[in-house]
């Protein structure tokens, strides 16, 4: 049977229905759908919901970052309310990015060929370098969110929820740039494959309202973050292509927490 055409997407669902899809996809949170969609109509539904996920990240940095400010502005010192939002954004996402940042770096530290990285990654267990990369890398994003929250509450605000996006973006430019591997059946390479320029810029864009406010307030700043960040996915991508010729979820989820982490060390730098 031939795959359905552009067209015939856009009658299976709403763009409604793929935002809620891609909540669901991205989160623990559950949004009533109208309708219940077909295994085909799924898949299709989630390959448009791509174009929503950097909004979704800037509603989960706008959770992190109300958790932040409340706590602090409750007297809680700021490492414990950066832990404790940065905990508490682990329950609302199901840790789905940390997950994938830890299996990455476990199969790309402990795997010397391009099977013993694609089994290292499928194995649920966590190693060393994984146990080390989450530590260090959740440990530093809670620092620099305490950081900039001891400074100044308004700009920590802005730039957790830039950075939240902004790694939803890399998502999104990773699918664009990037093919999944051939020989691994997985979800990923259904939805990534058929990403293009123009999702990329379409989700840019459409996520705008989440970081434009982090570009006005410290331009230079924000610039600085942006160019860093474009050379960390760059050599990124530039490794995984190396190690294994394409992308896998984890790496894709990898790659947002990555350039999150970055985002907000470049907004503390401040």
């Amino acid at each position: 049977m031939s795959e359905p055409t552009q067209s015939s997407d856009r009658q299976a669902c709403s763009l409604w229905e793929c935002f809620v899809i891609a909540v669901q996809f991205l989160t623990r949170v559950s949004i009533f759908r109208q309708r219940q969609l077909s295994s085909d109509q799924y898949r299709l539904a989630l390959r448009r919901s791509v174009l929503f996920f950097p909004i979704v990240g800037g509603f989960v940095g706008l959770f992190t970052a109300v958790t932040f400010a409340t706590l602090l502005l409750a007297g809680v010192p700021a490492l414990v309310s950066a832990l404790v939002a940065v905990g508490f954004e682990a329950l609302l996402t199901g840790a789905f990015h940390e997950d994938a940042f830890a299996d990455t770096c476990d199969a790309l530290g402990g795997g010397w060929t391009r099977d013993q990285v694609l089994e290292i990654m499928k194995d649920s267990r966590l190693g060393t370098y994984g146990t080390i990369a989450l530590v260090a890398g959740v440990g530093a994003r809670a620092a620099a969110i305490a950081a900039m929250g001891e400074t100044d509450i308004r700009w920590s605000i802005v730039a957790i929820v830039a950075a939240a996006a902004i790694g939803r973006i890399a998502i999104v430019v990773m699918m664009a740039t990037t093919s999944p591997i051939d020989d691994r059946a997985s979800q990923a390479r259904d939805v990534a494959g058929s990403q293009t320029l123009k999702t990329v810029i379409a989700a840019t864009l459409a996520s705008l309202p989440f970081w434009s406010a982090w570009l006005m307030l410290s331009p230079s700043c924000a610039a600085a973050s942006m160019l860093v960040s474009a050379i960390t996915l760059i050599w990124f991508r530039r490794k995984i292509m190396r190690r294994i010729g394409g992308t896998t979820g984890d790496l894709l989820g990898a790659s947002g927490f990555l350039i999150q982490l970055v985002v907000t060390i470049g907004s503390a730098a401040r």
